[in-house]
């Protein structure tokens, strides 16, 4: 199933201290996410795919009009993955349109090949024919698409009573690096916000209702540019990020040959 719409994002740096209280305030107004069960959150992991040049990164620094991001993304419970996705998140001014393809099953990540190298090639065998299949395959013949990193994080998500096409989410434990997409690396993940900070988004295909609005006043938030992949790849690269390109391309090579062979 593919998602494709046009909307807003606004996104906010809060303290984990107020966003218990904010939710708190929201609740009244609000539902937590089916899908985030018990505990009303969710952990969120994403290999971000670019160029060799990192194209994507450089058009979100330099404040590029348009701008896209592509990732496969996992969505965890207890160290596995209950739901695996293809997204292209396109950005031209205020606007975020994403096309997503759901891959049904999550075989990909047992193929042998450490997910924070998985080639796109071997995602867009998994693909099932459609356009957006063809657009991905499109995109990464044109431009030569390499895993750069994986980003991983816990998710809350509030959905308003009587707005259905609002989603109001708190993002924590941010971090990039790591080698897997279903578990987290304590080892080689490195954290991009302070422990005790978290990032607020309202996204939203209209206006901010006017009982969001007042809340959000309540709490003084100032409305900011947050890019997780831009900082997880400043994190892991430094700050004029130079990426190992061909060393990328021989160890997913080597390992797809090696998979193959064993196939065979």
């Amino acid at each position: 199933m593919v998602a494709n719409r046009f909307r807003h994002e606004l996104k906010y740096v809060v303290s984990l201290a107020d966003a218990e209280q904010l939710f708190t305030d929201l609740l009244p107004y609000c539902e937590y996410d089916k899908h985030a069960g018990e505990l009303n959150s969710y952990e969120i992991a994403s290999v971000y795919y670019d160029t060799d040049d990192l194209r994507f990164y450089w058009d979100r620094e330099e404040s590029v009009g348009y701008r896209r991001k592509i990732r496969l993304r996992s969505y965890n419970r207890a160290g596995e993955s209950n739901a695996l996705f293809v997204e292209i998140k396109e950005k031209h001014k205020n606007f975020v349109n994403k096309k997503r393809i759901n891959l049904n099953e999550n075989s990909i990540l047992n193929c042998g090949i450490p997910h924070y190298r998985l080639p796109l090639d071997q995602i867009i065998a998994a693909m099932q024919d459609s356009a957006e299949a063809r657009e991905f395959a499109y995109l990464h013949r044109r431009l030569g698409l390499i895993p750069i990193v994986i980003i991983r994080y816990i998710r809350k998500a509030l959905i308003p009573q009587f707005e259905d096409d609002m989603r109001i989410t708190l993002d924590t434990k941010i971090t990039a690096g790591g080698h897997t997409l279903n578990s987290f690396d304590e080892v080689n993940e490195k954290h991009i916000i302070a422990p005790d900070q978290g990032i607020l988004e309202v996204k939203s295909n209209q206006s901010i209702p006017l009982w969001l609005n007042s809340i959000l006043r309540r709490y003084e938030l100032v409305q900011t540019r947050y890019s997780k992949y831009c900082l997880g790849v400043t994190k892991i690269y430094g700050s004029k990020p130079v990426i190992p390109a061909n060393e990328i391309r021989e160890l997913t090579a080597s390992t797809s040959t090696d998979l193959q062979r064993n196939s065979a």
